[in-house]
């Protein structure tokens, strides 16, 4: 064997070696890469698992303060209303209109211990459903002539999986929570649609655009728990949300969740 046939050799081996060194290196590094998205689904895991815990915890409570309010306040209500049924029978005429004030009053007081418990507590999701949820959501926030909310739906009655329609709900009453607090608008209008794999549900105002204006400056904001709020619901049940300008005036958000029905 010649000088040039050794070289040559010695050359083929140093390659081999060098593109075994390579891939060795491409291997490890492809390994760590995998160790590292693992740690960190499991983490994203983890995380996803503790809000759904405090949310489920947040949900158990306000069904507990809504069942007292109803069954303790609301009855003692009722019976200071029948008492003053009573009394106002017996009552002398310069007392008959200050019973009457005071009922008045009461009553008030019950319509508002009503919204405060149903906003705590939907007992129509749970017996009806998302879409009359909402619209019965819709009648009870007319009530207060805060101001002026629509509900319109395309008639579809695909079910909605409780955790996903729980959520989307919550969605849909913090947008109302951050319209009345922020965007100075004087109508709603909230649209349900639903195909047998997507949900949507739109919110849109004429207000002053100050929720679309703000947005990237509020996703910094440590303190911004409302839009926080939105965003880690939609993300336990894989929905999103995008806002856009209304036109004329105003904001449009519009929440979508894909495939919402419960699986049988």
């Amino acid at each position: 064997m010649n000088l040039v046939e050794l070289i040559m050799i010695g050359t083929l081996a140093m390659m081999m070696l060098g593109i075994f060194v390579v891939v060795l290196v491409v291997l490890q590094q492809k390994m760590v890469i995998q160790y590292k998205l693992k740690l960190r689904d499991k983490d994203l895991q983890l995380q996803k698992e503790r809000l759904v815990a405090v949310l489920q915890g947040q949900e158990t409570e306000r069904k507990r303060i809504a069942e007292d309010l109803h069954d303790e306040v609301g009855a003692q209500l009722s019976v200071l209303k029948l008492n003053l049924n009573s009394l106002q029978q017996r009552a002398g005429n310069g007392e008959v209109e200050r019973i009457k004030e005071t009922k008045d009053f009461t009553d008030t007081i019950i319509q508002q211990l009503r919204f405060i418990s149903q906003s705590l507590h939907p007992t129509t999701l749970e017996n009806l459903g998302l879409n009359h949820a909402l619209d019965s959501f819709t009648s009870l926030m007319n009530k207060n002539k805060q101001i002026s909310i629509t509900y319109r739906t395309d008639g579809t009655s695909y079910p909605v999986d409780r955790e996903k329609a729980l959520n989307v709900y919550r969605v849909v009453q913090e947008l109302i929570n951050n319209i009345l607090k922020h965007a100075e608008a004087q109508n709603v209008r909230i649209s349900y649609q639903s195909t047998p794999n997507l949900l949507t549900v739109r919110v849109e105002d004429d207000g002053n655009g100050k929720l679309i204006d703000g947005l990237d400056e509020s996703r910094k904001k440590t303190g911004h728990l409302g839009l926080k709020n939105i965003e880690s619901r939609l993300n336990i049940i894989g929905g999103n949300i995008t806002f856009v300008k209304n036109s004329p005036a105003g904001t449009v958000a519009e929440v979508q969740v894909e495939n919402f029905q419960p699986v049988i």
